[in-house]
């Protein structure tokens, strides 16, 4: 398969769609795939017209199975090689997810395991199939994990369920997925997409300057919990910001008139 193809990028309208697009490998990740996947996110952040992502991998088996070992090239060109020193290319991908000012949906269809499932943990929130199977298999070929990989799966599901998912190397059922919170939704197989994507659209209709700042706030919140005095100022200013925007007052008059607003992420 040819290197452009294997993440496709399809915007409609407020939303956009990034597919990994390799289902005869079940969609493991290759430097080339990820590198593209930031370059894309740092485009929309910069458009700032597109207020979800969702994230996907093609077929009906897998997400995305982890790292492929053997795409990583042997004889790279000089652009590829220093595109690959410091930090690793699903370290990038994943910086960008977390910088997107707006949420980002993993939809998983299937096996998520190893840089998958932490690519899935990246995140903002997960939707699931009922066929869907996660984890993390470092111990079983002993790797300690990179220290931001711990730090994501902390900040998501607590101490004590992190321990179990690194130490045991299970993999872990779409009900127990669900029940320690490595997803938000599980739905049937057949309903994944439309359940999905009408999530996304619930969400895009509503106030970017609010999108914005809650995604901001919370992640700062849940990852430094004693803030800086200058960060609970810069978070203030966002709820002053808010206040002061067309946004509020064009949301306060559409639920006088009883109608949908109107939102201009100003």
């Amino acid at each position: 398969m040819e290197v452009e193809t294997e993440l496709i990028v399809r915007k409609e309208g407020p939303i956009c769609t990034m597919l990994i697009n390799r289902p005869e490998k079940r969609n493991l990740l290759t430097p080339t795939c990820l590198l593209k996947m930031t370059r894309a996110i740092e485009e929309l952040t910069e458009e700032g017209n597109v207020f979800v992502i969702i994230l996907r991998g093609a077929g009906d088996k897998a997400f995305c199975a982890g790292y492929d070992i053997s795409a990583l090239p042997t004889k790279p060109t000089s652009q590829m090689e220093e595109s690959l020193k410091g930090t690793p290319p699903l370290e990038k991908a994943l910086q960008a997810i977390r910088k997107f000012t707006y949420p980002v949906i993993a939809m998983l269809n299937g096996y998520a395991y190893g840089g998958g499932c932490e690519l899935a943990i990246g995140c903002d929130m997960r939707i699931a199939a009922r066929r869907v199977k996660m984890g993390m298999p470092p111990a079983k070929i002993g790797l300690v994990y990179p220290y931001p990989g711990y730090r994501r799966f902390l900040t998501v599901l607590g101490f004590s369920r992190t321990l179990e998912i690194f130490l045991t190397g299970r993999k872990y059922d779409s009900h127990s997925c669900l029940k320690m919170g490595l997803v938000n939704h599980v739905v049937d197989d057949g309903a994944l997409e439309a359940f999905t994507y009408d999530l996304a659209r619930e969400i895009a209709e509503n106030a970017p300057l609010s999108l914005q700042g809650t995604k901001f706030t919370l992640y700062k919140i849940a990852e430094y919990p004693i803030l800086e005095k200058g960060e609970e100022e810069e978070i203030r200013s966002l709820f002053i910001q808010s206040l002061q925007s067309e946004d509020m007052a064009e949301g306060q008059l559409a639920f006088l008139e009883k109608r949908k607003p109107q939102f201009k992420g100003r």
